[in-house]
């Protein structure tokens, strides 16, 4: 089929061609040259993207008819009689692994072009996998372009006009996504249209993060036009400054930027090399390359990183500021889809605001998956709502999501209970004629209209949690005190000079600050894992502590069960205690008996609150609790907070959960804990203030 030729295809195009760029067609003619299909309908699903928006679907299919036709007319052509075997004597001997290591070669030599330092942008789905990798149905496999330049400044504007006029929004048709043999997402759908921000929930361990994950490496058929970023690893930690860490995530930018150095060190400059240098400096200008690096300082200030830690080198930071990085790079690229999976997890509540406000006027589409509620009002124009298998889009933000999602399910509900009373009554009626011979018309009538009458299910409820904190016997106030407290990991390096204050059963506190003034620190200090430097903390003597941290989570012993864990924590009580214990806390049944390392990032948060009730605390100190947690687990676990009767001390960068809980604020800045006078939206403000 190599004879059809960009000519023909511009005259099966018709006038659509007019608005085609010439790379794009040539595009299309690869695409036809390597076709086995002459189907006008699939050709449409392959080519849909590349023709002109304004085209109806009526259009576009007869332009895609012609171009089966042309399909059709070039098998025809190449179809000849057999011709009768000739053998022929050699004249030397053949040396076939010679000719493999030919074969081999001519074979590389072919694929060249997908080489990774000659391709400058890499788009996710340029390697089409196979629909058994994919799983897919219904979807046919889109080649890609054969055709690259090769390392220059052309190769930019190729890849720029190539794709110029293609549309951005994703369309997943009738799509199953399994993983380890278990399907998580089965014949669903997905639409992300251009310029909207999609918030994806449900469930944990029902493939949100998996789903994520297939997009991005092309599990997924995604058209190779459309550039993805998935936020899911840290940078590598190395002598990379943060700053350049992030500016050399635009690879257009860098390439252009290499490219002026080494044709201004060309001697003497030929036409050629003056000529080059304008298209460089041109491009430069357009993407406005001398404003990059303000624009990097700013995403990085704004996710907590002074001008001091911009200059720092990748490997002096831990992972979660190295994720930050991450997340910088993907922001500053501003990819067609970014895909983000729980971006707050890894934020203190200054950052959580300033990334809120600034995916709020992102331009491009967006698909997050996140449990903080707030977060996802604040930000998401769409909810995708993961549920038995199936995506669900609902518009608007989360809480919307849950109002339309309550009233679907009500009136499906009540259509199920009324349609089980009808076949009730027309199975009542079958039953009752069906041996009368004079009604037998009427019965078979009403056979057929059960058979065919399409069946309402009941609405089927995710299983619910409940968390409940045993009530304390009572301590009189104040149950810890800092007097004249100093604390520093070095003699030299103070980190709080003067602490003065106090904590009682009733209080209800929650610590913020950016990232790196010490809440964890201060924690710490609480719990007596920390000791003072100068000055004394009181604490009751009967005073029972019970500390959750994400550290604590991670020192889980993944080779025992639940059920051993808090024998093996608390000896001596009845095994039906621990399960009563681990089932109050959503770990019942078969998940008491795995092995820890088998469970999910929110299942052995479960397990360390179950372990914290046993303890039967006067004092909660929670850091970062919701990490890991659904929105529905959280919720559950504000009410078993509220209804908590000890005292709370609370780390978080969730804004509902800090609503629901606490009453007071405690700022940590700058060596001091002071009270901040006024609610959690006064806070806000004054951090959006300061940001702006």
């Amino acid at each position: 089929m190599a004879g059809i030729t960009q000519e023909d295809v511009t005259s099966a195009l018709g006038s659509a061609a007019e608005t085609i760029d010439g790379p794009i067609i040539d595009y299309i003619t690869g695409i036809l040259s390597d076709s086995s299909s002459a189907n006008a309908d699939e050709l449409y699903e392959t080519l849909s993207s590349f023709l002109p928006e304004d085209l109806s679907e009526k259009e576009g299919l007869e332009i895609c008819s012609r171009l089966a036709k042309l399909l059709i007319s070039e098998k025809t052509s190449n179809v000849s009689t057999p011709q009768k075997e000739t053998f022929k004597k050699l004249d030397a001997p053949i040396k076939i692994d010679e000719q493999a290591k030919k074969v081999e070669q001519q074979v590389k030599d072919s694929l060249s072009w997908m080489d990774s330092d000659k391709v400058i942008y890499v788009y996710n789905g340029d390697t089409a996998p196979s629909s058994a990798q994919r799983k897919i149905k219904k979807q046919p496999v889109k080649p890609v372009p054969k055709k690259v330049v090769e390392n220059t400044i052309e190769q930019f504007v190729l890849k720029r006009e190539s794709f110029a006029g293609a549309s951005k929004d994703l369309r997943l048709q009738n799509f199953d996504v399994q993983i380890a043999g278990k399907t998580l997402i089965k014949d669903a759908d997905l639409h992300l249209l251009t310029g909207r921000r999609y918030g994806l929930v449900g469930r944990n361990g029902y493939g949100k993060s998996t789903l994520l994950r297939f997009i991005s490496t092309g599990e997924l058929p995604v058209p190779p036009h459309i550039q993805i970023l998935h936020v899911e690893q840290e940078v590598v930690g190395d002598d990379t400054l943060a700053i350049d860490s992030v500016l050399q995530a635009d690879v257009e930018r860098e390439f252009l930027i290499t490219e002026e150095k080494r044709l201004l060190s060309v001697t003497p400059a030929t036409p050629k090399v003056n000529e080059d240098l304008l298209k460089v400096h041109a491009r430069m200008s357009e993407i406005e390359a001398d404003k990059a690096e303000p624009r990097a300082a700013k995403i990085l200030a704004g996710l907590g990183f002074t001008q001091e830690m911009q200059r720092s080198t990748t490997k002096t930071f831990s992972g979660g500021w190295r994720m930050r990085i991450a997340l910088a790079r993907a922001l500053y690229c501003q990819p067609d889809l970014l895909l983000l999976d729980e971006p707050t997890n890894m934020l203190d509540i200054k950052a959580v605001i300033w990334l809120s406000e600034y995916l709020k006027r992102w331009k491009n589409t967006l698909l997050i998956v996140s449990h903080d509620r707030d977060f996802l009002n604040e930000v998401v124009t769409d909810i995708i709502h993961l549920e038995h298998q199936k995506l669900v889009a609902y518009k608007g933000d989360y809480d919307t999501f849950q109002k339309a999602r309550s009233e679907r399910n009500r009136n499906q509900q009540k259509q199920h209970e009324a349609q089980v009373a009808h076949r009730a009554h027309i199975q009542k009626f079958i039953d009752r004629f069906r041996f009368n011979a004079k009604r037998a018309s009427l019965v078979q009538s009403r056979l057929k209209m059960l058979n065919k009458m399409e069946v309402v299910s009941a609405v089927v409820e995710d299983p619910t949690i409940t968390f409940k904190f045993p009530e304390p016997d009572d301590l009189k106030p104040p149950i810890i005190q800092f007097n004249d407290v100093s604390f520093g990991y070095k003699k030299d390096k103070i980190l709080f000079p003067l602490l003065n204050f106090a904590i009682d059963m009733e209080s209800r506190i929650s610590l913020v600050g950016s990232n790196g003034q010490g809440k964890s620190t201060l924690l710490g200090l609480l719990s007596g894992e920390l000791t003072e430097t100068s000055g004394y903390i009181f604490r009751n003597g009967r005073l029972r502590i019970a500390k959750f941290s994400q550290h604590h989570v991670d020192q889980l012993d993944l080779d025992i069960t639940p059920l051993e864990y808090l024998s093996n924590e608390f000896p001596g009580l009845d095994q039906q205690l621990y399960r009563s214990q681990l089932g109050a806390y959503g770990i019942s049944g078969p998940l008491a008996l795995q092995k820890i390392e088998t469970l999910s990032g929110g299942q052995k948060s479960r397990v360390t609150f179950a372990y914290l009730g046993m303890r039967k605390p006067h004092l909660l100190i929670l850091d970062e609790p919701t990490n890991h947690l659904d929105i529905e687990t959280v919720d559950v676990l504000a009410m078993a907070l509220n209804n908590f009767t000890g005292g709370i001390v609370l780390v978080s960068h969730d804004k509902r959960l800090i609503q629901l809980v606490c009453n007071e604020l405690w700022v940590v800045e700058n060596g001091r804990v002071t009270i901040h006078e006024g609610d959690f939206d006064s806070y806000k403000l004054k951090i959006l203030k300061e940001l702006n």
